[in-house]
């Protein structure tokens, strides 16, 4: 069920986020709307999260070609997931601690508002029309003994409701219509399925295994269900299984071509083994392709034509770079001052 909940506070940054002072004033700006001058149509930015060994955290904002020097934006903890506007100018990012939920503006380079979600924030996912930025928090703080999902309003900042769902939601997944969001508990089997227009749990998909990664396909018709050492396809038309994948490992990483012709999965195999990135055909159930990718036992994230998938290393502290034709590494990218990779993620202005 669905309880009304306003944040216990709501902040806009009014100075640089990178050492700036939070002033105490609540954002009024339409967080929806285009955020400054008018944005160079095309431009592609990759996003990745950082945390420090003091457990302070950042976003890298740098080129996709992984040259030059990223610019880099403090936020609140450490990142847990980033979910790009529409417009491709902002970005919202989960955090593991209080606030939660912080809307970057990528052109400034600044922390604009952040939201009260209440608990630690693992995932989050925008409408394709940006209105609704829903959140998978933890069993913590506002949560009580279970997760819940936060349902943001973008125009306000405000928490419209949280949806009761599992103990540990992690993983979400909203079909391009925005009508059903996914969600996977990481300490349970099965999907489970939110109406988004009554905010409720109105069913939920079955799965053998605990669903460590979900992803839709651009057309809504199937979702993808990456559990150990195997990748599940769903049909979201009846609910059913159609499709097993074998995997060799654990997957940390799972997107979808836009296409629908393959899903990307970076899989973690041991500690003492290199990490894989596999290339799956979604018309066979086969591995089509597959390639040491370091240690790169963290999560991943397709370019727009899905050409490029960009995977973190999190041993080695980097990203790398990969075609999606036979998954070798072309390029990698260093955390700076010996951060670690959270999250990543692919924006492009439109």
């Amino acid at each position: 069920m669905a309880e009304e909940y306003r944040p216990l506070s709501r902040r806009t940054l009014l100075t640089a986020a990178a050492g700036g002072v939070a002033a105490g004033i609540v954002s009024t700006s339409l967080l929806t709307g285009t955020a400054g001058a008018a944005a160079l149509p095309g431009r592609k930015r990759l996003l990745i999260g950082n945390v420090d060994a003091l457990g302070n955290g950042s976003i890298a904002v740098a080129d996709p070609s992984l040259t030059g020097t990223p610019s880099s934006i403090a936020v609140s903890g450490q990142p847990n997931s980033i979910a790009g506007a529409p417009d491709g100018i902002r970005a919202w990012v989960a955090t593991q601690f209080t606030p939660g939920l912080a809307l970057v503006d990528l052109d400034k380079g600044k922390v604009e508002t952040e939201v009260m979600v209440g608990g630690f924030a693992n995932n989050t996912v925008v409408s394709s029309d940006g209105k609704r930025a829903y959140v998978s928090v933890g069993s913590s703080g506002g949560g009580g003994s279970r997760g819940h999902v936060a349902v943001v309003d973008t125009a306000n900042g405000e928490v419209r409701a949280r949806i009761k769902v599992g103990f540990l939601p992690s993983q979400l997944a909203l079909t391009p219509d925005g009508k059903r969001l996914y969600v996977a508990d990481a300490t349970a089997t099965g999907v489970s399925i939110i109406d988004t227009a009554k905010n409720e749990v109105a069913g939920a998909v079955k799965t053998a295994k605990t669903p460590f990664r979900i992803a839709i396909d651009a057309r809504g018709t199937k979702l993808y269900v990456a559990s150990f050492r195997e990748l599940t396809t769903f049909d979201l038309g009846t609910g059913q299984q159609n499709g097993t994948t074998a995997l060799t490992g654990r997957p940390c990483g799972l997107a979808v071509g836009p296409a629908g012709t393959f899903a990307a999965v970076s899989l973690f195999t041991g500690r003492t083994t290199p990490s894989l990135l596999a290339l799956v055909n979604t018309q066979t159930n086969k591995v089509r392709n597959q390639s040491e990718n370091g240690r790169a036992h963290g999560p991943l994230v397709l370019s727009r034509d899905g050409g490029k998938a960009f995977v973190l290393d999190k041993e080695n502290r980097k990203a790398t770079a990969s075609n999606t034709t036979d998954a070798k590494p072309e390029n990698a990218l260093s955390s700076p001052n010996s951060s670690k990779p959270t999250c990543v993620a692919f924006v492009e202005t439109a």
